[in-house]
C-alpha cells in the first residue's frame, strides 16, 4: 500500500505515479460545492504523470449511470469503471488487478449519446476545459444554484457565457429542439447551467 489519500491529497502527492501498480479512485464527492466528480482530475493527473500504462486505474462510483461522468472518465483514460457495489471485497479487487483480462475494460459509453450534442458538445469541444474554467473562477455554486441569478442581464454574465463557452468550445443550442439558435452565437446561461449539471453535478432525485 503506497498511500491512502483524499482527492486533494492525490493531486498534491509528490510520489512517482509510474511506480504505482494500481490506483483505485472514488469518482465522486457529493458534498463539494463545485465539481462533484474530483476523481476525474485525479485520473487525468495520474495518467499524465505516469508512464508505460502505469498505474492501472480502477474507478469505482455510486454514480455508474451518470452520462457526464462516463464522458469525462473515458476522456481521462480510466482503465476500469465499476459500480461501487461490484467490488465488495479485497479478493474481487485483487482479481481485477492481477487478472485484468478476465474483466471488461474501459468506460461504458453514455446511455444517451444525443444529450451531449444537444448541450453544445461538438467534435472539437473539451468538456474538461469548460469544467476547469468554471472551477477556477468558483462560479459553479452560483451557476448551479436553484434560486436563479442575481442581475441576470449584467455584463458579468455576458462575459461568463462568452468565456466559458470559448474555453470548452461549446456551441450554442436551442435546449428545446437541439438546433443552433438563429442569431445567437453564444450559449445561454440556461444551456451552460444544464451542461454544468450534466458534466459536474450528481443527479438529483427530481431529475
Amino acid at each position: 500500500m503506497v498511500a491512502g489519500l483524499d482527492h486533494r491529497g492525490a493531486l498534491a502527492w509528490t510520489g512517482d505515479w509510474a511506480a504505482v501498480d494500481v490506483l483505485v479512485v472514488d469518482a465522486a464527492d457529493e458534498g463539494r460545492a463545485g465539481d462533484q466528480f474530483p476523481g476525474v482530475a485525479v485520473v487525468r493527473h495520474a495518467r499524465a504523470t505516469g508512464t508505460g500504462g502505469r498505474p492501472l486505474i480502477v474507478v469505482v462510483t455510486g454514480h455508474y449511470l451518470h452520462d457526464g461522468l462516463r464522458h469525462r472518465m473515458a476522456a481521462a483514460g480510466a482503465d476500469f469503471y465499476y459500480l461501487r457495489s461490484e467490488l465488495r471485497s479485497p479478493e474481487e479487487l485483487a482479481d481485477v488487478v492481477l487478472h485484468p483480462e478476465r474483466h471488461r475494460r474501459g468506460v461504458p459509453p453514455p446511455a444517451d449519446a444525443r444529450t451531449s450534442g444537444a448541450l453544445g458538445v461538438a467534435t472539437g469541444s473539451d468538456v474538461e476545459a469548460f469544467v476547469g474554467w468554471i472551477e477556477d473562477r468558483e462560479a459553479g455554486p452560483e451557476l448551479a444554484g436553484p434560486g436563479g441569478r442575481a442581475t441576470p442581464r449584467s455584463r458579468r454574465w455576458e462575459r461568463l457565457r462568452r468565456d466559458a463557452s470559448r474555453a470548452g468550445g461549446i456551441e450554442a443550442r436551442n435546449l428545446t429542439t437541439g438546433d443552433v439558435p438563429q442569431g445567437q452565437d453564444v450559449p445561454s446561461v440556461r444551456q451552460l447551467r444544464r451542461l454544468w449539471e450534466w458534466a459536474a453535478r450528481v443527479a438529483r432525485p427530481d431529475r
